[in-house]
Formats: structure tokens, sequence, C-alpha cells
């Protein structure tokens, strides 16, 4: 599912983005990482799942079309469609989707987004300061994930507000735009508790899309 990464973004919004991000450090100390995934797990149950059903409904449905009711024709459909459905849940993404529940792609999310904010060093800055703005595309998902320092001085509440813009401005299709936007009011959010300093090095990755 890393295709739904690729194609989140053209390669002139990500440039567009990289600006976007570099603009906003500019205006405060504090560093901001948007971060693209093409989902946050494989969710391999979700593939058996639908899989099953499938081959199931098919399996029934055929058997009853051809006029018989026999098990071993049913077992030659169910093990067909299985497989079909199997490859269907595979590649592609909107199907699977179907089966996975809102309570797994959210916990899933979740944990990938806190695992990536260590791995890429998030929680290494000086002043504890980074924000990871965590966008799953397979999930639908948007997660603003601070470190201990920022999460000191900036209000809850601005993170949950450029959250729901981000998901909003997503769901119409306007991610590139929505990110921008957002990038720059967090960094007007930030500028406050953390004024920028002269000689301030960039200490992360402008962007991150896996």
């Amino acid at each position: 599912m890393q295709r739904l990464a690729r194609i989140f973004l053209s390669p002139g919004e990500q440039q567009a983005l990289l600006a976007a991000v570099r603009e906003a450090e500019a205006k405060t100390g504090a560093e901001i990482v948007p971060m693209v995934v093409g989902a946050s797990d494989s969710y391999p149950k979700a593939e058996l799942a639908c899989a099953l059903t499938v081959g199931l409904v098919a399996g029934v449905v055929l058997s009853l079309l051809g006029g018989t009711r026999g098990m071993w024709l049913f077992l030659v459909y169910f093990g067909l469609f299985t497989l079909a459905g199997f490859q269907a849940a595979k590649r592609l993404p909107a199907l699977k989707r179907h089966f996975v529940s809102p309570g797994r792609a959210q916990h899933e999310t979740l944990q990938a987004a806190q695992a990536a904010f260590y791995v890429h060093g998030l929680a290494d800055t000086r002043e504890r300061n980074a924000l990871l703005v965590y966008i799953s595309v397979f999930e639908r998902l948007v997660l603003l994930l601070p470190d201990s320092g920022l999460a000191r001085k900036l209000d809850r509440s601005v993170l949950d507000t450029a959250a729901a813009a981000l998901s909003e401005g997503i769901r119409q299709g306007r991610q590139a735009e929505a990110l921008t936007r957002v990038i720059a009011h967090l960094a007007e959010d930030l500028a406050k508790p953390f004024p920028p300093r002269q000689g301030d090095t960039n200490e992360l990755k402008d962007i991150i899309l896996l």
C-alpha cells in the first residue's frame, strides 16, 4: 500500500509542502514534521476476512444458480473465489478497508505514529519541541503528536483543531492545500512559546514520505 503515499501528493505538491515547512520553521523554534504513510499496518486478517466472505457468498450463490446443492461443486466455487477475494483485497485498498473496523484502524494508526515519532528522532530535539503531523492514507486518519516540551506549552485544542481542518481538507481532495495551510497556522501558534532563535539549526527532516 506504499503506492497510496506516493500518489497522495504529486512531486510539485511535495516541493510546495517542503517550502511551506521551511517557511513555517523560520517563524518558530519548534520542529514541524509532516509524515505521509500508505498504511499503518498490513491488516492480514482483513485480507483473510475478505477472502472468506467472497468465497462463501460466491460459492452459495453459484451453487444455487446452478440448480444443485452438491457439496463438491460448492467447495470448488468456494476455493476459487476465496483465492480471488484474497488477491482482490491485496490489490484494492478500497475493498480491504471495508474489513477493517474503525477501532482497529485507530489503534494501529496511533501505534504506528508513536513508533515513527521515536524511530525518526522527533524525541531527540534539544527543547523536546517537535510536532509530528502523521497522515495514514489507507485508514484516512490524521494524528498530531507533540513532544513533551511542546505539549506543556501548547493547548491541546490547537492541535485538535488543526487535525480536524486537515482531515476535512483531505476528505475534500485538497490535501496539499490543507497541509500547507495547517502548517502555516501551526507555526503562528508555536511562535509564542517557541520563538525563532538566532543561529537555530534544523534538527529533523522537513518531510517524510513512506
